[in-house]
């Protein structure tokens, strides 16, 4: 019987070495690299929404996020270099309670290119059944437009730490530790992941994954999402996701759908 492989990151350590491997739709990232002179594109839209209550009535945010893309580009065996953008339209509507329903008072809009970032990943160790892998990340304040530059910002710097594994030919885990400093504050911010996947056909993948960050002031934000991946080709994928927060901090719900293609430079 053909070994069965999932699309996504639990088991990109397992496939075969010319099928895509993506970084989305999860948040836990692959922890192997694109093959050598090898390009990937991954991109996608998504959704999210959050209300808070306030002062007798509520704020609600909606953020839009037009494109998001990761490209990624094999410069060596188990060597990737990689960059990011994202352009993102933000909508925050207050609103108050008066006498027989509710008055929306105040709403803004904020859109532009948020702060992309440049890095690389590398893949540590690997066996048949475990890989680990390490990310880092540059976000250049500069490469931010509209509503989303600011002054005061500087470089920030983000590391990851990935690893999966494959408990059996259908199903596998992975986990991931994160750091990152958002370049206005020294102290920073924790990140963790844990992904389930199962191979429900050969082209068709599902997964859940708990992950959350963790600041030094206290500041707590949990979420839990799930999704499908399907495999058009070795070289297509397609993605749909979503998920909610856990805790009051965390924003309400988000939906996101995207594709990914491999392309070779040879």
């Amino acid at each position: 019987m053909k070994k069965i492989t999932l699309i996504f990151l639990l088991f990109s350590s397992f496939r075969a070495f010319t099928q895509i491997e993506t970084d989305r739709p999860d948040f836990t990232e692959s922890p192997n690299t694109v093959p050598k002179g090898a390009l990937q594109v991954e991109t996608g839209v998504i959704i999210e929404n959050d209300k808070i209550d306030n002062l007798g009535g509520s704020i609600e945010y909606l953020n839009f996020t037009l494109n998001t893309t990761l490209i990624r580009y094999g410069l060596l065996e188990n060597l990737e270099l990689r960059f990011n953008w994202s352009n993102n339209r933000n909508e925050e509507t207050q609103n108050r309670l008066i006498q027989g329903g509710i008055d929306s008072n105040f709403s803004s809009v904020n859109s532009g290119f948020e702060t992309s970032f440049v890095g690389f990943k590398t893949n540590l160790f690997k066996t048949d059944k475990i890989s680990i892998g390490f990310l880092g990340h540059l976000y250049i304040p500069d490469l931010s437009s509209g509503d989303f530059k600011a002054d005061n910002q500087k470089v920030a710097s983000e590391l990851l730490f990935p690893i999966s594994c494959q408990i059996t030919e259908r199903f596998g885990m992975a986990a991931q530790y994160g750091i990152n400093w958002d370049g206005f504050s020294p102290n920073p911010t924790t990140s963790y992941t844990l992904s389930f996947g199962y191979a429900i056909t050969d082209q068709l993948n599902c997964y859940l994954e708990p992950y959350g960050f963790l600041s030094n002031n206290g500041e707590e934000l949990h979420f839990v999402n799930g999704g499908f991946t399907y495999l058009v080709n070795d070289n297509f994928q397609l993605d749909l996701t979503g998920g909610f927060g856990l805790n009051e901090e965390a924003p309400d719900n988000f939906i996101s759908c995207g594709a990914s293609f491999l392309l070779f430079n040879k």
